[in-house]
């Protein structure tokens, strides 16, 4: 039996406990997943309570995955290099700082957001990208993208957080980031031309300003927010017309929820009945 779970500051209306049930399902395993809200203080309490009921793994969303990055034990590659982690998975039997069940702190964002991207054409290899945004999303996605061989600039209202999420990266990878101000027109320069776009922000950020660059967006620009639900976002009202390729963070989350599960269980599942629980979602 498969115990598992998603945190976060406000997960009421998340779509994990779909996709991650569908997975079970199609692997024929047995289990639960629940989303569960906490704050910042309740945080590692709570990590620790379901470790001791034995969970299995959990996944972590805003605002919570540096905070799980500190509460583990060992560190997969994506997390070292980012410094933030959106699974973290309880392995029974291994010696650890709490009472024998090590934690093993994963960051699938990466995987998940080279699928999404490619899903919508776009190879990572030489590709210039745009990302904005310097919180735990961008930190996964910016190591994955970098590693792959993409340029990228990344914007952020803080550029002492974005410099920070850089510094973090190989010395390899980060000589393929530049930081900028969002505020600065530095932005609508760089989606001149770029092959992708990247919105690693919540979709309130993208206000009247924050568009404004945006009619520098070519057509042959993928678009991908990692925001996702049900009604359209200032960014996709923004782009549309303009992009040909749009997607939402749907797909993003299916990639890397499947990825997490096989993390946890040893196997992949298959993709499509996940995406048809996000959708019917």
């Amino acid at each position: 039996m498969i115990r598992a779970a998603v945190l976060g500051a406000d997960v009421s209306r998340s779509r994990s406990p779909a996709i991650h049930a569908a997975a079970f399902r199609a692997l024929r395993l047995e289990g639960t997943y629940e989303a569960l809200s906490v704050d910042a203080a309740g945080f590692e309490a709570l990590v620790a309570e379901l470790r001791t009921r034995g969970y299995r793994y959990v996944n972590v969303t805003i605002p919570h995955k540096r905070a799980a990055d500190a509460l583990a034990d060992a560190r997969g590659p994506e997390v070292r290099a980012s410094g933030a982690a959106n699974t973290l998975l309880f392995e029974p039997g291994a010696r650890g700082r709490r009472a024998g069940i090590r934690i093993r702190a994963e960051n699938t964002d990466g995987a998940g957001l080279l699928a999404a991207l490619a899903d919508l054409g776009v190879a990572p290899r030489g590709a210039r990208v745009v990302m904005v945004g310097a919180g735990g999303a961008a930190a996964g996605g910016l190591e994955a993208l970098t590693r792959s061989g993409a340029h990228v600039a990344l914007f952020a209202r803080r550029p002492a957080a974005a410099r920070a999420v850089r510094a973090r990266l190989p010395a390899a990878q980060r000589a393929r980031v530049a930081v900028h101000a969002l505020a600065s027109a530095k932005l609508e320069a760089s989606l001149e031309g770029a092959t992708a776009l990247v919105s690693a922000v919540p979709a309130s950020a993208w206000d009247a300003a924050a568009v404004r660059p945006l009619a520098a967006l070519g057509r042959e620009t993928a678009v991908l927010e990692m925001a996702y639900g049900p009604k359209a976002t200032a960014l996709a009202s923004a782009v549309r017309g303009r992009a040909a390729r749009y997607a939402d963070g749907l797909g993003m989350l299916v990639h890397q929820a499947a990825r997490a599960v096989e993390l946890a269980v040893g196997r992949p599942p298959p993709l499509p009945p996940l995406f048809r629980a996000a959708r019917a979602g």
